[in-house]
């Protein structure tokens, strides 16, 4: 996924975004969905916007 984003792969951006949705959804080990949700975020931050 992050060589798509680098590439400006079109469906990179709507991959995270369902990702990012299906972590805020996430109840158990919310420790690593949070971490997972910064990351997904400084990835839109640096190669898109929602």
């Amino acid at each position: 996924m992050v060589l798509d984003l680098l590439d400006g792969e079109p469906t990179a951006l709507a991959r995270l975004r369902a990702a990012d949705e299906a972590l805020h959804e996430q109840r158990e080990d919310r420790h690593r969905a949070e971490a997972l949700l910064q990351l997904i975020a400084t990835y839109v931050e640096d190669y898109g916007n929602w």
